[in-house]
């Protein structure tokens, strides 16, 4: 029996498969989540962080007040009857397709040889379209935004 025994010890085929059971693994592994997860204090006002100014600039920031962001210039694009008709607030022209948006925009613009312009290029723009609009439209009228010369475009907001 002994020399059965070590002939199959000799014979890879013959041995016995290790298998090696990751379950106890996992379950630490959830254990100590779980551990953590109820361990970790979260700050209830974590989003009221203290922020300091240098004394030589805080009397400044008192003196200007708060200032306030610029109101976004808001270009509703609905569907019209041959296509995407755009409305512009702020008392512009409406512009009958994106080349005309991209006209006006540009003429509303502040640049060195038009200094009194409305807007200047990072002034907000916001782009609203209404649901049934087609995207290529919306696409066309982002295009005249950037290429009139604006930086800060945005879609969605209030209808």
């Amino acid at each position: 029996m002994a020399r059965e025994h070590r002939r199959m010890m000799r014979d890879p085929r013959a041995r016995a498969r290790v298998s090696l059971s990751i379950t106890p693994m996992i379950d630490v592994v959830f254990q100590l989540l779980i551990y953590f997860l109820l361990t970790a204090g979260f700050m209830g006002n974590e989003r009221h962080l203290r922020a300091e100014m240098p004394p030589e600039q805080a009397e400044g920031a008192r003196s200007r007040g708060l200032a306030l962001e610029a109101e976004p210039l808001v270009i509703r694009v609905t569907r019209g009857g041959g296509g995407a008709r755009i409305a512009l607030d702020a008392g512009l022209a409406a512009p009958r397709d994106a080349r005309e948006l991209e006209q006006v925009l540009r003429d509303a613009l502040v640049a060195p040889d038009r200094p009194r312009g409305l807007f200047t290029a990072d002034h907000p723009i916001r782009i609203v379209a209404t649901p049934d609009v087609p995207w290529e439209d919306v696409v066309e009228v982002f295009n005249a935004v950037v290429a009139a010369g604006y930086r800060s475009v945005a879609f969605g907001g209030a209808r």
